[in-house]
């Protein structure tokens, strides 16, 4: 009989069990990422991959204030419910202070910048090396953890948005220990779609290594106009296909890494004549034109997820007639064309809000305000000339204030608000952990991801044309090189590959006595190679260069390749793109003979050369889409 008891209740206890074990939640398996690969080329540098992360954060290099806070950092599992947990918690005065991406002076957690992180409730930082921000990786990498750490320990602890324009080109930020790329434009000159993937991958990496977690790139815009004075090379080129393809590829390398980026500028910065740090531009075309040539690297980028949009201070009257106002400020542009009709529910981030085109016309104070009520989400600030830090404070305190009166509604705010932190969840920002300074040092500037960045810029540069056949420089000649010698040190570059050189630094503007002393000496060489820099803004540079006609001379555009526009007639010309040390590297190496030129241009020469010229012996005259070279693992 006790038996049988034992028995019945052995059953008992089973089935209750096996009831409990079936109605228990079962925990979900982790989602597995598809990283974006970029498809390797052969014979090319190998890029070195990110550490993998680890499960328990470096403690090594960190300082005091941020090893304090690791212990007290959530590392829940995103969710929309924590968005709407965190959103609910905070005061109108810290959802106002999210809006805002903001700069500050100095190198470190000073004084004015942990009132803007406690006082203000900023929801981002944008560093600049004109403010004093950047001396080296380790006091970056330590400079954003103090401030990471602080934003967590304070308000309604969300970590920051921490951003930087690191284009490549004549747009860097960091450079000491950082790997520098040539310009977008050097890259439109490859063509590799897989090279563009390099940069951008590499570029992500070595910012997160230092704790940045968005970088304000690719610029977008289709640079159609020679006389646009602020885009130029920081545009992939011309041909609103190559800048699609080429920016795409870019926004999806980035998205592999866990990197926010930011599209930019739109609606298009592209064909302008005006530089909207100093005014307002204008881009007259009418609508068909906008939807041929502007539109379509933004609707790409839209249809591959880009998560951030920066906008331009331009006036685009076809969209916005009338009396209309700049994009940063028109609802048309931001709510109508952007949101309504292309369909973009990401991050709307303006351009800065002190830049001359708005601080003229509205002010820098009620520029944020505005710029909110055209549909904007993240409001910043960036060290332009003549204005502070100070003015993105009065902006919050003139957007709080109409918050708080009822003109602009907290609902308005609230929706902004839950893309920014719903943005900062998608990425994982909510779970900050500060970087080991030590690690991230070494992670950046490395041997491997410089000679990508070498052999991006070697396979960009152009012989447009070589009349006279004066390439490669031989053996035994003698060489003039005559460059502006405050953009670059071309001598430097030319003398570490060719033995024979006389150096002639020049200003910018050569005066007569100058141009009398290169003739001088291009009277005994065998070779002239002139080094220009955007000539056609700089007339004395055309009078130089025509000044040498009849003699062995080859040109080399430094910087944007218009410079030909200037001097037609030239018989040897070639475009490097650039002025960064890879590219005076990579210009001399073909000058030299040591590497074959491989680049096309990436922009029409108007009345001398197509979209796409190689300087071989026949125009390559066909549409320009990077997408379709062969051996280059397209998209």
């Amino acid at each position: 009989m006790k038996r049988w008891l034992v028995f019945g209740l052995l059953t008992v206890l089973l089935v209750v069990l096996a009831v409990v074990l079936i109605q228990r939640p079962s925990v979900p398996a982790t989602p597995q990422v598809t990283e974006l690969s970029a498809p390797r080329e052969t014979n090319e540098p190998t890029v070195t991959a990110a550490a993998a992360t680890s499960s328990t954060a470096p403690t090594s290099g960190l300082s005091s204030e941020s090893r304090a806070v690791m212990t007290n950092t959530a590392t829940a599992t995103a969710t929309p419910s924590r968005v709407d947990a965190i959103l609910t918690a905070m005061t109108v005065e810290q959802k106002v202070g999210q809006l805002f991406m903001v700069y500050f002076r100095g190198p470190s957690l000073s004084d004015e910048l942990r009132r803007m992180i406690e006082e203000y409730h900023v929801g981002g930082l944008v560093l600049f090396a004109i403010a004093g921000n950047i001396e080296n990786t380790a006091q970056v990498a330590t400079l954003l953890n103090d401030a990471q750490a602080t934003a967590v320990q304070s308000g309604a602890q969300v970590p920051l948005f921490v951003s930087v324009d690191q284009e490549g080109g004549p747009v860097v930020r960091l450079t000491d220990g950082f790997t520098v790329f040539p310009s977008q434009m050097a890259v439109g000159a490859t063509g590799s779609i897989t090279q563009a993937q390099r940069m951008a991958t590499i570029t992500a990496q070595e910012l997160k290594a230092l704790g940045f977690n968005m970088n304000l790139v690719p610029v977008l815009d289709v640079n159609n106009n020679p006389d646009n004075p602020v885009i130029g090379l920081r545009s992939f080129g011309s041909s609103p296909e190559a800048v699609a393809a080429l920016g795409t590829a870019m926004i999806e390398a980035y998205a592999a890494q866990g990197m926010v980026v930011t599209a930019k500028h739109f609606p298009g910065h592209g064909d302008t004549t005006v530089d909207s740090h100093y005014g307002l531009p204008v881009v007259p075309h009418d609508r068909a034109h906008l939807d041929a040539v502007e539109f379509p690297p933004f609707r790409e980028a839209i249809a591959a997820g880009v998560p951030a949009i920066m906008t331009a201070h331009v006036l685009f009257p076809a969209i916005d007639p009338g009396e209309g106002q700049p994009a940063t400020l028109s609802s048309a542009v931001l709510d109508g064309l952007l949101r309504q009709e292309m369909g973009f529910d990401g991050l709307i981030v303006t351009d800065s809000l002190s830049m001359g085109a708005l601080a003229n016309l509205v002010g820098a104070t009620d520029a944020a305000q505005l710029a909110f009520r055209a549909g904007a989400d993240l409001l910043a600030y960036g060290a332009d000339v003549s204005h502070s830090p100070d003015e993105s404070l009065a902006a919050y305190a003139r957007l709080l204030s109409l918050v708080q009166s009822g003109e602009i509604s907290e609902a308005r705010v609230d929706e902004s608000v839950r893309r920014i932190l719903s943005m900062k969840d998608a990425y994982g920002l909510l779970d900050w952990q500060p970087v080991d300074v030590d690690a991230a040092v070494a992670q950046t500037g490395t041997a491997d991801h410089r000679a990508v960045a070498q052999a991006i810029a070697e396979q960009s540069i152009t012989v447009v044309r070589d009349e006279d056949a004066l390439l490669p420089l031989g053996e035994g000649e003698q060489v003039l090189v005559v460059w502006p010698g405050d953009v670059g040190d071309l001598g430097a570059a030319l003398a570490a590959c060719h033995r024979d050189v006389i150096l002639r630094p020049v200003g910018i503007s050569p005066n007569a006595t100058e141009i009398e002393q290169v003739l001088a000496d291009a009277a005994s060489v065998s070779k002239v190679v002139v080094g220009t820099f955007n000539a056609r803004r700089y007339p004395a540079q055309a009078a130089l260069v025509n000044a040498l006609a009849g003699r062995p001379l080859i040109v080399a555009a430094l910087s944007q390749p218009y410079d030909l526009m200037a001097f037609p007639s030239v018989g040897s010309y070639v475009a490097s793109y650039g002025t960064q040390s890879v590219s005076l590297s990579a210009l001399a190496r073909v000058l030299c003979g040591e590497v074959i030129p491989q680049g096309q241009l990436p922009v029409e020469l108007p009345g001398l050369y197509p979209l796409g010229w190689r300087g071989a012996t026949e125009a390559k005259s066909v549409v320009y889409l990077p997408s379709t070279r062969k051996g280059d693992g397209g998209r």
